[in-house]
């Protein structure tokens, strides 16, 4: 069983998701509207893995965490995260993702290097585009090869307070 919860951050409402103590989704721009609607896209995400209950309570803990974080009142997170469910390539792209230091980017290429597959930058883009714990797997901290941002599910406006929370210097 996994439970899921709301919480309102500096950068907008979020949906959390837990199983046990572990992360095993982080969903931006979601409010009580939004929730019936993103609890199904999450369902499908998770290829049904989980089986979905609300309770803001058990989320709690990593919800502050998060709020914490996103307010700059945090530099690490100390939970566990569940990537069982997604296949070897995406875990160890989500993996190297999670090994950027904050304050530092890498690049796509760079990650598919990282991973041992050089010529799969395409794949780790869409990897980073589908990433189910953001902000907690950085890959607001994954630019493109020229140094720009690019695509990220909380807008590039939020890539950029990101990254500027966390005092990365960007060649832009």
């Amino acid at each position: 069983m996994a439970h899921y919860g709301l919480t309102e951050t500096a950068m907008g409402p979020m949906l959390v998701a837990v199983e046990g103590k572990r992360l095993i989704a982080v969903k931006f721009g979601v409010d009580e509207r939004r929730l019936p609607a993103a609890v199904e896209e999450l369902h499908r995400e998770l290829h049904g893995r989980f089986e979905l209950q609300r309770s803001d309570a058990k989320v709690r803990p990593v919800a502050k965490q998060l709020r914490e974080y996103l307010a700059g009142k945090r530099d690490r997170f100390d939970v566990q995260l569940d990537l069982t469910w997604v296949t070897p390539f995406r875990r160890a792209v989500l993996e190297e993702c999670a090994r950027i230091p904050r304050g530092q980017v890498a690049t796509y290429a760079e990650l598919a290097r990282r991973v041992g597959r050089p010529t799969a930058y395409r794949a780790v883009g869409n990897t980073m585009r589908t990433n189910p714990i953001p902000i907690v797997i950085p890959c607001h901290r994954v630019v493109g090869s020229d140094g720009g941002l690019t695509g990220f599910g909380g807008g590039l406006e939020m890539k950029r307070r990101l990254l500027a929370l966390e005092g990365a210097a960007l060649a832009l």
